[in-house]
């Protein structure tokens, strides 16, 4: 009889370990945070992930590719200072600028060569 008294409080304690503290609700999920940190220079941007560049940096997506889907891009920072050579191109804002360096200074990647068409 003592045997069979010692398996029913095993079997009672050991139901006791299993039941969760709560009365049986399961814990909360932690919360879920949809911040992401800036990206650093030289790391990706943009594309589907719309990931942002760190203060003092801009995307600058490779020449042409304004619109496409994916279009990603480096965060690089803008030039401090650009050449007085009149080469215009179009910047993906649809402005036109005397070179890519110059659209690069005003953080706009080049859509193409030339100036914008009206």
């Amino acid at each position: 009889m003592t045997l069979r008294r010692l398996f029913s409080a095993l079997a009672v304690l050991m139901l006791l370990g299993c039941s969760s503290p709560g009365g049986g609700q399961p814990a909360p999920n932690p919360p879920v945070s949809h911040a992401r940190t800036p990206v650093a220079e030289g790391g990706l941007c943009g594309g589907f992930a719309g990931f942002q560049c760190a203060s003092g940096l801009v995307c600058q997506k490779p020449d042409g590719q304004c619109h496409v889907a994916d279009g990603a891009g480096t965060c690089r920072k803008p030039p401090q200072a650009c050449t007085m050579i009149y080469a215009p191109v179009c910047g993906c804002d649809g402005k036109t600028y005397p070179s890519a360096c110059n659209a690069a200074a005003q953080g706009a990647s080049v859509a193409s060569q030339g100036e914008c068409k009206a």
